[in-house]
């Protein structure tokens, strides 16, 4: 009690600075219960420990005295990545050592911007995804200083330690969690505990406010019990940044000293690039309702938001493809993102193509790489010898879900399902040889970039092939279609293994809701993955950009839809006017 210690703005803070991520409360093991205050400034003060000795060198007197008095987390050591990534941390975490040990350094030590000069492994079992975005107007300032301010001192409610909770961070730690907020009238414990089975959120914490006989707030962190099937992979997780400006709507492109530059995108977005129009980027307020959200909640940098406009002169749409294909990179594969995002993502990285059984095929390659070197078990319990049986069960589950045969899935197991996927493809550029890894990396990440320009033009092509067939009456078109010669489109898809499919009439406008039969298109998405499952390991770096294009595609049929406005289904975030005043957590 009485001693400095971050808020929780801070915590978010730093993560926005990329020194944490998801992992921080990613609790794979351990005996489900509270997640008290105290266990999280463990795991938070673990991850400053880790970072460079020369930035923990200018850390604030009241900084060093918070670790001074933090309790060290042990932790087994993990798999060998190059450059070192973090592992997902938890006071009570028990993992089995693997053959390949390597020092516990935190991924954020790049930071946003900073050096990669990390000493390289000659045998790295994974390449991390999780840099932060390009740095503009210079080099970077001091990595901490955003966020080594806000503290507060510690206070003792109900027998515990304390800190005061704002309404706007109880909502960012609900879109970082992707859990809603439960907020109790009275002090049943019954109702906070029937809550916390219920909505497991993304990584399986559940959030409740609970009224107290004073009047105020106890805000509760519950870790539940997760399937096998929902337990992550080893060197994954998602940006706490990217949690909350997709959750609002908002793109992220680059940083500069003060601001976090990012791209409103909206349905006028989104019918701008299905026409192929030329576009200029142009700044814009907070002209959105996410984008308010976002302005308000704790940031490190604030929000700079962009919009395009059509031009005549200019054409900017290659900012938007970069950095759509630069989430893959970027720790963008986050629980939550808004309608129009998701839509947007879809119809540019699926080259109009329909899914097919693209999950269960990425699945099956996944299943591939783990038997090349399965005692590394990279990509969690659920690749287990003794877990066939739940791999065939969640194998029956998105066959289910493709046909719309099921329509809903535990959002805990989306982001599992990602994390495996994040790993794929982190191993797949590891196992590249002849290649030292930071090539490898910067050959898929360029290579990404000509990949998303032609899937780009490839659904521009398709939907305006899907109008002109709407359009059409059917007489006049099955007149015009016996006179016609068929367009040869294999120049044009050369490098997207005939992704020159024509998409469904309606577009990516229903992601989640299947389809109404077992059928689908000859030239599908899965049946890309089918045909590089015929090839052997390891993979060439064409193959490689393919992938990570296809596991876009796979987020937007994974990732859970946000609705801010009227008449769009999907999560409501809270809303931080509506919260209680005084809240303590």
């Amino acid at each position: 009690r009485g001693h400095w210690v971050p808020t929780l703005s801070g915590i978010v803070k730093a993560g926005d600075e990329n020194i944490i991520s998801s992992s921080l409360l990613n609790v794979q093991h351990g005996t489900p219960g509270e997640l008290s205050l105290q266990d999280v400034y463990e795991a938070f003060a673990h991850e400053l420990r880790n970072r460079p000795v020369a930035e923990r060198g200018t850390y604030t007197s009241e900084i060093t005295r918070f670790l001074a008095s933090t309790k060290k987390v042990q932790r087994a050591p993990s798999v060998s990545v190059s450059p070192p990534s973090r592992p997902e941390l938890s006071k009570r975490a028990s993992r089995k050592s693997v053959d390949v040990i390597r020092n516990s350094i935190d991924l954020g030590e790049l930071g946003i911007g900073r050096s990669r000069s990390v000493k390289k492994l000659s045998s790295p079992d994974l390449i991390p995804l999780s840099y932060g975005l390009p740095f503009e107007a210079g080099g970077p300032g001091s990595i901490h200083s955003f966020w080594d301010q806000d503290l507060q001192h510690a206070l003792i409610f109900q027998g515990h330690t304390a800190v005061p909770v704002t309404g706007h961070e109880l909502a960012a730690l609900s879109v970082i969690l992707g859990s809603p907020v439960d907020i109790s009238l009275d002090a049943q414990n019954e109702k906070c505990e029937s809550w916390a089975n219920t909505y497991k959120g993304a990584l399986g914490i559940s959030i409740a406010a609970t009224a107290t006989s004073d009047g105020s707030y106890h805000i509760s962190l519950t870790s539940n019990k997760r399937n096998i099937s929902q337990l992550a992979a080893k060197g994954s997780s998602y940006s706490t940044l990217h949690a909350k400006h997709l959750a609002s709507g908002s793109l992220p492109f680059a940083s500069d000293r003060k601001t976090i530059n990012s791209i409103l995108i909206t349905p006028e977005t989104l019918a701008h690039l299905e026409a192929g129009e030329h576009l200029h980027l142009k700044a814009t307020g907070a002209d959105t309702k996410g984008a308010q959200f976002l302005a308000r909640l704790p940031n490190a940098r604030a929000p700079n938001f962009h919009t395009f406009a059509t031009s005549e002169t200019t054409n900017s749409t290659s900012r938007l493809l970069q950095a759509i294909g630069d989430l893959a990179f970027t720790g963008g594969f986050t629980p939550f993102a808004s309608i129009p995002l998701i839509q947007t993502v879809h119809f540019v990285a699926s080259g109009g193509v329909d899914p097919g059984r693209l999950l269960q095929r990425l699945d099956a390659l996944v299943e591939k790489v783990h038997r090349q070197a399965p005692h590394l078990q990279l990509f969690g319990p659920l690749l287990d010898d003794a877990n066939t049986h739940l791999r065939f069960r969640a194998n029956e589950r998105l066959a289910k879900l493709a046909t719309g045969t099921v329509t809903d899935e535990p959002l805990a197991d989306k982001v599992a399902r990602m994390s495996r996927y994040i790993t794929l493809l982190g191993r797949l550029m590891a196992i590249v040889p002849d290649m030292r890894p930071s090539d490898v990396l910067d050959a898929v990440r360029e290579g990404l970039k000509s990949e998303m320009e032609r899937s780009y033009e490839d659904a521009v092509a398709a939907h305006l092939i899907g109008r002109t067939i709407l359009s059409t009456p059917l007489s006049s078109r099955s007149k015009r279609n016996s006179s016609m010669p068929r367009r040869d489109t294999r120049n044009r898809s050369r490098h997207s293994n005939n992704s020159s499919g024509t998409a469904s009439p309606d577009g990516p406008a229903s992601l989640t809701s299947g389809r109404s039969s077992s059928t689908f298109p000859v030239h599908n998405l899965g049946r890309q993955v089918e045909d590089i499952l015929k090839g052997s390991l390891p993979m060439d770096v064409q193959t490689i950009i393919h992938v990570a294009r296809l596991v876009l595609v796979a987020w937007t049929l994974s990732v859970e839809g946000v609705a801010w406005d009227e008449g769009e289904v999907g999560f409501r975030v809270v809303d931080p006017a509506k919260l209680p005043e005084k809240m303590y957590m």
